[in-house]
């Protein structure tokens, strides 16, 4: 089986600088894109059978549209060549309000074939990813809000709070692990 892992893309990390007179975007970011572009089209021309990328499109969760162009055309050029990706959100990505958008949602929202995003601690089987032969365990970056809310921790004592996350943590992953 062949996965394509990567992580830290943050394409919009140098928006500033010189500007490429085609795009209208700065040279940084182009380059940035180029490394991008490398990555999509080994996974096409290796035909792997997963993309993973673990967290942090951007800088920060609110892209401006411009990357988020950017960075969707990329994934869609996965998506229309049947390569199954799945997107973790890393903390780059995330806000720390509960309840708000996270910068890759709009994949969700979209429902993009071939393209999945994990925002919350899960295991996954074959009949969660297109039929693949493997499990995996998603732990993508959660807020502290959002751990409380999707792992039901208890609110009542703050200062414990990370260790009940990790005690948590490792019961749910112990659980997937007997599975």
């Amino acid at each position: 089986m062949k996965i394509l892992h990567f992580a830290d893309a943050h394409i919009d990390m140098a928006n500033y600088g010189r500007h490429d007179s085609e795009t209208g975007l700065p040279v940084r970011v182009m380059d940035f894109l180029r490394s991008l572009d490398t990555i999509v089209d080994a996974a096409i021309e290796e035909k792997v059978d997963l993309v993973l990328f673990a967290g942090d499109a951007y800088k920060d969760r609110s892209p401006a549209p411009t990357f988020q162009r950017e960075w969707g055309r990329r994934i869609m050029r996965l998506s229309r060549a049947g390569i199954p990706t799945l997107l973790l959100v890393g903390n780059h990505d995330l806000s720390p309000a509960l309840g708000r958008a996270h910068a890759l949602d709009t994949f969700s929202t979209l429902e993009v074939p071939n393209v999945q995003v994990l925002d919350k601690p899960q295991f996954l089987t074959p009949d969660d990813l297109w039929g693949l032969p493997l499990q995996i365990i998603a732990i993508p970056w959660v807020s502290r809000s959002g751990m409380i809310a999707s792992l039901d921790l208890p609110t009542d004592s703050p200062k414990d709070i990370y260790t009940d996350l990790e005690n948590k943590l490792t019961e749910l992953v112990n659980l997937w692990l007997d599975k």
